[in-house]
């Protein structure tokens, strides 16, 4: 592959150590939802920097997750994957013992810094953790002035709770166990000490919600075996679908004080008409006569659920993690899904029991996949999902072109925003090229390695104190300086700013201007005291991804 030049849109500005995006929101075509107005800001995006003490570029991590204080400060955790080559924390013997890197941002989002890695057992090393992360914060402030930060990470026998009651100073951990193992936590706070995590128990794939409670019986040793008991244990039955598989998604709390709803617990579902209630692959396999989407709510404090059925897809995909849930502060609730082509929105305001008509977020003639979903204000909800300016299955090679190969589909971060509740919309390209070609939405199950870098999932959420976000994500580009997958930010600043942005990670794509625009952006207006302007970049070598992929 040679060298090749490429006009970016939007406009990339150099003179510090970032790519800033310098792109107005933007109206989607007229066949998708009508533009509001908002006011111009600025996108920064980077890679999330290394560990200290790894002497690595960048780091290595995938599939982060984030959440933000109620005072705005960000807290991102993501995977110290075992597919990373360079950093020395992965045990070339055990694999899978890894750990999960934890982030913060003080500033808005403007910089990251690193904080720990809270499930190693020694500085620098492996940890039993590092399959899948979570990260959640509390909405109240602790007994010494703090809101506690929450990590969670899997080793497949276990899952591992991490908290800090001091800002991220000091950390906590438990082994929390799980008899049979345990796969993909998630996590969710409500008031000053209670986390909640949901996971699957396996081999059965039956969804599970504990309640923990930091404050009066966090502190059992590790040592001996012990872990931390919760103080409500809940197994999500199908009792209102029978005859169904499952999967789930990232539960969410309501804990706005004005909503009439606050202290309910959403955890998104989908459900496959399938012989057996086992992993969504195995339905996916015998076929759905169409995937189910659902709400379990609680508003007892997860002692007792119901289950609301939202849509049905009638494509049959089966998406691993497909589905996320927020609220805003009037209590509306939000659900986004992807049925592997395009992503969609349905709305509830009546605390998830009826919800509205599905509503196509991406653009036409693009794909949007893994869509995720944060709410701010009354009204206020923004979707974040990958997307590529070209329309098809994102699992087919044929349409997307094979893995991080020259002239296969080139996928971004894409941003919906809505201030009326989900009934208009503005998009927004917020990085460059974050991957090439098929992009497989099949976990474990998928083919061709590469067309998982990406891996399942993301996270997106909304400053309370500025309205603005940040967006963590997962990044495979460029293949040929640094060659693995990392975990990259991108936030939006209220004012625009000038940086230099730093190889290896660049953009490197022929056609982009025709793909940002099939995605809604435009090329912005000239800014006076802009230093450079990227006009293009040279296309480097890639190489692919090294290892496989962790399900």
């Amino acid at each position: 592959m040679g060298s090749r030049r490429n006009m970016l849109s939007p406009l990339l500005v150099v003179a510090g150590t970032a790519l800033v995006l310098v792109t107005p929101l933007t109206a989607a075509a007229a066949s998708t939802p009508k533009a509001t107005s908002t006011p111009a800001t600025t996108w920064i995006t980077r890679p999330l920097p290394p560990a200290t003490g790894t002497n690595l570029t960048r780091n290595e991590d995938g599939e982060p997750g984030l959440a933000v204080t109620p005072s705005g400060e960000f807290w991102v955790a993501s995977d110290i994957a075992p597919y990373a080559s360079d950093d020395p924390r992965v045990d070339p013997v055990a694999g899978l013992l890894t750990g999960a890197d934890v982030w913060s941002s003080s500033d808005g989002g403007r910089n990251y810094s690193w904080r720990s890695d809270p499930f190693a057992e020694a500085a620098t090393q492996f940890g039993l953790a590092g399959e899948d992360s979570d990260v959640t914060v509390a909405t109240e402030k602790n007994s010494n002035g703090f809101y506690n930060i929450y990590a969670t990470s899997l080793w497949v026998g276990s899952s591992g709770l991490a908290w800090s009651t001091d800002g991220g100073k000091t950390w906590q951990l438990n082994r929390l166990g799980g008899v049979p193992t345990q796969d993909r936590p998630w996590l969710a706070a409500d008031g000053a000490c209670d986390v909640f995590i949901a996971y699957h128990q396996l081999p059965t794939f039956t969804p599970v919600v504990n309640d923990y409670d930091v404050c009066t019986n966090g502190n059992v040793p590790v040592s001996g075996g012990a872990t931390i008991d919760p103080a409500n244990s809940t197994t999500l039955t199908l009792s209102d679908f029978p005859g169904t598989s499952n999967s789930f998604n990232k539960l969410t709390i309501d804990t706005s004080p004005t909503s009439p709803h606050r202290h309910a617990i959403y955890v998104p579902m989908s459900l496959c008409a399938a012989e057996t209630e086992t992993d969504l692959l195995i339905a996916q396999a015998s076929g759905c006569n169409g995937t189910q989407y659902l709400v379990a709510v609680s508003t007892d404090g997860g002692t007792t659920f119901t289950y609301r059925p939202v849509v049905v897809d009638p494509s049959n995909a089966v998406l691993v993690w497909a589905a996320t849930v927020s609220t805003d502060a009037a209590g509306n609730v939000y659900f986004t899904w992807s049925d592997a082509h395009n992503s969609y929105l349905n709305v509830s305001h009546d605390g998830g029991t009826t919800w509205s008509k599905s509503k196509k977020l991406n653009a036409p003639k693009t794909a949007a996949v893994y869509p995720t979903v944060a709410g701010g204000k009354a009204g206020r909800v923004d979707v974040a999902w990958y997307g590529t300016g070209r329309a098809g299955n994102s699992n087919d090679s044929k349409v997307m072109g094979k893995p991080n190969a020259d002239g296969s589909a080139p996928w971004y971060v894409i941003l919906a925003r809505s201030t009326d509740g989900g009934g208009t919309f503005k998009l927004r390209t917020v990085s460059q090229v974050i991957h090439r070609g098929e992009l497989c939405t099949g976990g474990s199950g998928c083919g061709d390695t590469n067309s998982r870098n990406l891996l399942d999932d993301f996270g997106l959420a909304i400053s309370p104190t500025t309205g603005l976000d940040s967006i963590a994500y997962t990044d495979d580009q460029p293949q040929g300086e640094g060659g693995t997958t990392f975990t990259a930010f991108a936030s939006e600043l209220a004012a625009p700013i000038v940086h230099i942005f730093r190889p290896p990670h660049h953009p490197t794509s022929s056609g982009v201007t025709k793909k940002l625009a099939a995605t809604g952006s435009t090329l912005a207006p000239p800014i006076a005291g802009l230093a450079l302007v990227l006009a293009g970049l040279s296309l480097r070598r890639r190489r692919t991804v090294r290892g496989a992929r962790a399900s």
